[in-house]
């Protein structure tokens, strides 16, 4: 019909009369009195229309559709609300603990990762040694090595630039061969020259004296 419209004069012009005449129709009607509420209702509607009016409008309408609610219903979306402000408060919390992280931990934030490979003892295990920069600790990720029995255990070496060994710590993997290990050195972790880990007595040893299970390269 529009696009009719836009090509077609005369219908443009009977269109604008049957606007005009619809538009006088309602004063064909026969004037009445109005009923009484009226004048109350138009009162709400005007009050409504300013902000603070709609604030009290919709508050009044929340609370009586609220106490109309079953009881049930009513205390599960009390629930709900206070699920909301606990999530709300520990995302606060947790948003906190991670900013002092972050500033606790912001000189450290360069870090150093080593790979150790299976030796031929066993070929199949491979480690990761991560440590931030300049840090005397790290940890030791190892996976695949062989559980040992309770007169063995697995030690790691940090190796000198002069081929000396330092103990780097003992350590025990799980069933399936998964070990995750915290390594603490005399000196920064990135200075040493190599990594690696053999087969020692419970207890350890003051230097290498079993087959060697990794090393870097």
């Amino acid at each position: 019909v529009r696009a009719h419209l836009a090509d077609c004069p005369t219908c443009r012009r009977e269109l604008r009369l049957y606007e005009e005449t619809a538009a006088e129709l309602p004063f064909l009607l026969s004037s009445a009195a109005p009923p009484p509420q009226l004048k109350q209702r138009i009162l709400e509607s005007v009050a409504t229309k300013t902000p603070a009016g709609r604030a009290r409008a919709s508050k009044k309408t929340r609370l009586s559709e609220w106490l109309a609610w079953p009881r049930a219903q009513r205390l599960l979306a009390a629930s709900a609300v206070a699920l909301v402000v606990l999530l709300l408060v520990v995302n606060i919390s947790l948003w906190r603990q991670l900013r002092s992280l972050e500033r606790k931990y912001a000189p450290l934030s360069v870090m150093h990762t080593i790979t150790l490979k299976g030796a031929d003892a066993a070929p199949q295990a491979h480690a990761l040694l991560i440590a931030p920069e300049e840090s005397q600790q790290g940890a030791l990720v190892v996976d695949d090595l062989a559980p040992l029995d309770p007169e063995h255990v697995y030690q790691l070496w940090l190796i000198e630039e002069d081929g000396h060994r330092v103990n780097g710590g003992l350590f025990e993997v799980d069933e399936e061969g998964y070990a995750a290990v915290t390594v603490k050195a005399p000196k920064p972790l990135e200075s040493y020259k190599a990594f690696g880990v053999t087969v020692e007595p419970a207890g350890g040893s003051p230097g290498p004296t079993g087959p060697k299970v990794l090393g870097s390269a």
